[in-house]
């Protein structure tokens, strides 16, 4: 368990070093550098608020289709953001992976915290 937790941790922090220090040094403007700091944000925040409701078993189907609408926003925002970026398409494509692996890493981390959460057939007796 204690490994899956540091591979998770690892993910979700190596996407997040790559993608935003990568996107840092590469947007010459302030503006540009918070917008892909506000796709990031949202779309972790989106993946921890989704997560977080179905642990929780309060999950409904609107705020199922919302949490939908808003990363279908988010992913839209971050490929117009790559798309209008001065970067080549080996950096598009590593800032793509690194937001993916980023929000992969997140979805890991709540879901074994989820499984850790669960008593199994040894804690039952």
């Amino acid at each position: 368990m204690k490994r899956s937790v540091l591979i998770s941790w690892l993910f979700m922090l190596t996407g997040a070093l790559i993608y935003l220090i990568g996107l840092w040094q590469a947007c010459p403007l302030l503006s540009g550098k918070g917008y892909f700091l506000g796709v990031l944000i949202t779309g972790m925040f989106i993946v921890y608020a989704y997560q977080r409701e179905v642990k929780r078993g309060l999950m409904d189907e609107g705020f199922a289709s919302v949490c939908r609408m808003v990363a279908l926003m988010t992913s839209g925002l971050l490929l117009v953001g790559l798309w209008n970026a001065p970067l080549s398409l080996v950096e598009r494509g590593a800032y793509l992976a690194a937001f993916c692996l980023c929000i992969s890493g997140q979805y890991l981390l709540m879901r074994v915290a989820e499984l850790a959460d669960q008593p199994t057939s040894i804690d039952t007796l």
